[in-house]
């Protein structure tokens, strides 16, 4: 057997053995939702005692997704009432730390067990028109170019990609104990074998909006050789950026910097616990 046959077995077996439910979605235009449904942008529900969010700057934020989370049955440890919400920051970085993804200071994940249907979208805005406005002009602070209701397809099952940090740790694992070699990274195999084409590629089409599964990105995995992130092995929410076809018209629905795409990881122990305190945010692009 060659080399690049051992190496696509390897990689064939872990692809096969690693799975995770996930609930793709898409964007659907035609006006937005109410404040109690889901959707990707526009107005939120917030409880009478629950401020509008502000940034580490008191600037307040925006909303980014809203999951009514009755719809997520499909996704065994995420919780099935009540709405989970994602705000960012409005600066020139959409509310991303680089040096700690997961200081919600520049963005905020919010759950709601229990809703108030009296609660009226008026008096939300109320709060959001109160909240202090960002210097210079917030329409190049949004990845969002309108307000869009989600449309959930039936759960399925991903396999495991070799843009998930885990899946080359297993791979190099495994490689290491065939070889006797000590093999850290991706990049130092590469250098060492000069194979490639190991993992096939993934199934799913773009754009990749989806709860649950396995992450896609165009740059790395952010828990790539960060310790700290590395239990952060569940994906939250995953919101690509998306164009119209030319047949529909064209432009832009989302857009994360040059056609990038934002994820929120999570550890499956505080996702069980509703515990969303602690939540890397990342987002990257070409």
């Amino acid at each position: 057997m060659s080399e690049l046959a051992l190496a696509r077995q390897i990689a064939g077996e872990i692809v096969e053995r690693n799975t995770e439910p996930a609930l793709r979605f898409a964007l659907e235009r035609g006006g937005e939702p109410g404040i109690f449904e889901s959707k990707v942008g526009g107005t939120p529900y917030l409880p009478r005692d629950v401020a509008w969010p502000l940034d580490s700057k008191g600037v307040g934020m925006e909303l980014l997704a809203q999951v009514d989370c009755a719809g997520l049955e499909g996704l065994p440890d995420f919780p099935h009432r009540g709405l989970l919400q994602f705000f960012f920051g409005l600066d020139d970085v959409f509310g991303m730390d680089f040096d700690d993804p997961t200081a919600q200071k520049g963005f905020r994940v919010l759950y709601h067990e229990t809703v108030d249907p009296t609660v009226t979208a008026a008096e939300v805005l109320a709060k959001k028109a109160e909240a202090p406005k960002p210097e210079g002009d917030a329409r190049y602070y949004t990845p969002l170019f309108g307000v869009y209701g989600t449309r959930f397809a039936p759960a399925e099952v991903q396999r495991i990609n070799s843009q998930d940090f885990r899946a080359w740790d297993k791979f190099l694992a495994k490689w290491n104990e065939l070889h006797g070699t000590d093999i850290k990274t991706q990049w130092d195999y590469y250098r060492a074998t000069k194979i490639s084409g190991e993992f096939p590629a993934p199934k799913e089409k773009a754009p990749y909006h989806q709860m649950g599964g396995y992450p896609y990105f165009t740059q790395e995995d952010p828990r790539i050789n960060a310790g700290e992130l590395a239990n952060l092995d569940v994906l939250l929410f995953q919101l690509d950026s998306e164009m119209l076809p030319r047949k529909q018209g064209g432009g832009d629905l989302v857009l994360w910097g040059d056609c990038g795409v934002a994820n929120f990881f999570i550890s499956r122990e505080a996702l069980r616990r509703r515990d969303f305190s602690r939540v890397c945010y990342n987002w990257d692009c070409c």
